[in-house]
C-alpha cells in the first residue's frame, strides 16, 4: 500500500474516525427525516442516492476540516 498511499499519522487516523462517526450521524439523521416525510406524505423526500452521497461526502469533508484545522494549528506554534 505505500506505493499508491502515504502512511497517515496518529492524527489524521483519529480526525478519520471521527469523520466516519459524524458521516454515520448524517446518514442516521437524513434517514430519520426521509422516513418522517415517507410517514406524513406518503413520499419520500431524499433519494437513497442523496442519502448516501451526503453520508459520505460529510465523512470525507468533515475528517479534511479536521486535517486542515491540525495542520494550520501546527504552523502557527512553529
Amino acid at each position: 500500500m505505500g506505493i499508491f498511499f502515504k502512511n497517515m499519522s496518529e492524527k489524521e487516523t483519529d480526525n478519520w474516525e471521527k469523520g466516519c462517526v459524524f458521516g454515520f450521524y448524517v446518514f442516521l439523521i437524513s434517514l430519520f427525516i426521509n422516513q418522517t416525510y415517507y410517514y406524513i406524505f406518503n413520499s419520500y423526500l431524499f433519494s437513497n442516492f442523496v442519502i448516501f452521497w451526503a453520508g459520505l461526502v460529510s465523512a470525507f469533508v468533515w475528517s479534511s476540516i479536521l486535517n486542515i484545522n491540525f495542520v494550520k494549528g501546527r504552523k502557527i506554534r512553529n
